[in-house]
């Protein structure tokens, strides 16, 4: 087996996804207290913005109880796509999904790369 060789994270080959960073959501984080990770996320995405990466902003059932995106994160990138999903996603409700995963464990395992 060989050994993977080791290549630097470059920004010009870095995209940066936040995904549901919405104020409803926020208050559901347990390894944080809600404004650590809020301070977390706002940090991550400065960074995002002084390497001028590519950044997509994401939420999801903004209308209910998961809430507006955060707004710093809006004022931070207005020309950031935004994908506003109108709720929640269910892998289970894909059938294509369902019926790759009916396969047993050890053949799916097989098309995984090994590292």
């Amino acid at each position: 087996m060989t050994t993977p060789t080791y290549n630097r994270l470059n920004k010009d080959d870095a995209i940066v996804l936040l995904v549901d960073h919405q104020t409803g959501l926020i208050s559901l984080v347990q390894d944080f207290s809600p404004n650590e990770f809020k301070n977390n996320v706002l940090a991550l995405a400065d960074l995002a913005k002084f390497f001028n990466l590519p950044t997509i902003l994401t939420t999801s059932f903004e209308q209910g109880p998961n809430g507006p995106l955060v707004p710093e994160l809006k004022e931070m990138f207005p020309d950031a796509p935004y994908i506003a999903r109108p709720g929640q996603i269910n892998a289970w409700d894909n059938e294509d999904f369902v019926k790759k995963r009916s396969r047993p464990l050890a053949a799916s395992r097989s098309s995984l790369p090994v590292w």
